[in-house]
């Protein structure tokens, strides 16, 4: 199947009712939904499960050939890890700090030398990283709690899709049990209208929580500029302090 970038798209059956509903999923969309015409032998809630088992199927089929990409990692426990690296950064950085001052003390027995030493302090930019971590592991929380809704065919259809994503429900009136084309189209409406309110609804989750992928990009920008211009800062003091050795001043002798 050709996307409408012009590119291959891998395309994913669900199937159920031996065959009479038949569904294709492609972009974790549905690209179509076929309802045999025996079908509508069943009753609206019979059919309806089946529907969902197919529809299901294709997502879950999608999903399994997506599981060879890198695991997801918690962002909430990476954060917690963060903080713990920050403490033991921290402890370093006061170290470095105290051999330098004790070195300059040493060194004005012999020479000038200023006594303001740099301080390296790397724990505010563990903190924001944490943050940024922490604002996406909530998004996340948030996110797998919503639910999408899509209703198609005059309102004789009705779907509720969670996270993952996969359908909760399908509902369909006994109206549209009369054309079996309509009612694959009816289907195919309401699960597409159902996955995009979804995903709008997550969108919501992460930007109330800072983390949607524009925000979540200028933080990690921020934070990168700033450790640049910490750094640079410290690189600067330390030659500074190094600039400030020189020969002591005998006039006094």
């Amino acid at each position: 199947m050709i996307n409408t970038s012009g590119q291959v798209a891998m395309v994913h059956v669900g199937e159920a009712a031996d065959g009479r509903v038949r569904v294709v999923v492609s972009g974790g969309r549905v690209a179509s939904c076929r309802v045999d015409p025996r079908a509508l032998a069943l009753t609206p809630e019979e059919l309806a499960g089946h529907a969902l088992e197919a529809v299901n199927a294709a997502l879950d089929d999608e999903h399994t050939e997506q599981s060879g990409q890198p695991p997801v990692i918690d962002p909430l426990a990476l954060a917690g890890q963060f903080r713990e690296i920050r403490d033991d950064v921290a402890a370093r950085a006061e170290d470095i700090t105290a051999a330098i001052q004790e070195s300059a003390w040493r060194l004005r027995q012999e020479a000038e030398v200023s006594l303001v030493v740099p301080r390296l302090d790397l724990g505010p930019a563990f903190d924001r990283l944490a943050g940024v971590l922490e604002a996406i592991g909530q998004a996340a929380g948030d996110a797998a709690e919503v639910s999408g809704e899509g209703v198609a065919a005059g309102g004789l259809v009705r779907v509720v899709c969670r996270p993952a994503p996969r359908l909760d429900s399908v509902t369909i009136r006994p109206r549209a049990m009369r054309n079996a084309a309509e009612l694959g189209d009816g289907l195919m409406t309401a699960v597409n209208l159902a996955l995009d309110d979804l995903a709008a609804r997550t969108r919501e989750c992460q930007q109330a929580a800072g983390a949607d992928p524009e925000q979540i990009a200028a933080r990690i920008a921020d934070l990168r500029e700033s450790g640049v211009a910490e750094m640079r800062a410290y690189g600067q003091a330390l030659s500074d302090l190094m600039d400030s050795i020189g020969p002591l001043d005998s006039t006094g002798d």
